[in-house]
């Protein structure tokens, strides 16, 4: 694997978390906002100038991501790609003050563990030769972008007022998490087509793409402005990569890993991080951007 490509997906992610990092600012100067309001949730973004600024940051790591999947495996971009969480970490806790209990601090644990197993499979030298249909990875996608969206929507319409417990979001981030996993499922296959633009055109991934990518910012934005940016950051990444992993090796003709055994450990152990971040914050103070200025949307 090319040197070049992997300092280019380390890279991508950071200019995402870079992105987000705008997204967690630009809340905090935002009215409430709501996804069963989508008219308004998108008028607030799209006037937002620090929210427009993050977007086209969050594209330009996109692109990154878009230049090495088509050269990479899953296998061996996954662990680079996880490996970006370090700068979430930087411009969480050191940028923005924010802190991690010492159970949220083992859910970071378990998926750096997770990484490393991932990264000991090894992806196989023999290729598959099968592609996915169209129909295939519509099949694969629209419940991935329904299901989310569905539950979100409908959380969103059980919300009961702010004396509530503060809450983590570890709820909305796996909803982020489905819809951008989805997001970038496609964009490996747009990236595998890249040099084929009627192909590219025909196949559903772009449309898919389109439509996956402004559901999933809208419930980031939201998310970002309820809870902290280090928790959504965390549970958002792994479990979009947790599912581009094991969609793509089921989509797509990926090459299989040497060691299933060691893949299999390291989703569960992905999985067990997600769900050991406690419901609730307890004990630790909500940085002051995050709570949300002038009236209601």
């Amino acid at each position: 694997m090319p040197y070049t490509d992997q300092y280019v997906t380390v890279a991508s992610t950071a200019v995402y978390f870079t992105g987000l990092a705008c997204f967690k600012t630009a809340a905090g100067q935002m009215p409430e906002l709501r996804g069963v309001r989508p008219v308004q949730l998108s008028l607030a973004l799209a006037t937002h100038g620090l929210w427009a600024a993050g977007a086209l940051i969050l594209v330009s790591g996109a692109l990154l991501q878009v230049s090495v999947l088509g050269e990479l495996t899953l296998l061996q971009a996954q662990p680079l790609l996880m490996a970006g969480l370090a700068t979430l970490l930087v411009l969480a806790l050191l940028g923005r003050g924010e802190r991690l209990s010492p159970r949220e601090w083992g859910s970071v644990a378990l998926l750096a563990a997770a990484t490393a197993l991932i990264t000991l499979s090894r992806a196989s030298a023999e290729a598959r030769e099968s592609a996915p249909t169209a129909q295939e990875v519509v099949a694969v996608a629209v419940p991935s972008l329904l299901l989310p969206t569905l539950a979100f929507l409908l959380g969103d319409l059980a919300r009961k007022g702010s004396h509530r417990r503060p809450t983590n979001g570890v709820a909305l981030a796996v909803s982020v998490g489905l819809l951008t996993g989805t997001a970038e499922l496609m964009l490996k296959g747009m990236a595998e087509r890249w040099t084929d633009p009627a192909g590219l055109l025909a196949s559903p991934q772009p449309y898919l793409f389109l439509l996956a990518t402004p559901l999933a910012l809208g419930q980031l934005q939201i998310a970002l402005q309820r809870c902290r940016l280090v928790i959504v950051g965390l549970v958002a990444t792994a479990t979009a990569k947790t599912y581009l992993l094991v969609a793509a090796l089921t989509v797509y003709a990926e090459p299989w890993p040497d060691r299933w055994d060691l893949v299999l450990l390291g989703l569960f152990l992905s999985v067990l991080a997600i769900a050991a971040i406690p419901r609730h914050a307890v004990g630790l103070a909500r940085p002051a951007a995050s709570a949300p200025r002038g009236h209601r949307l």
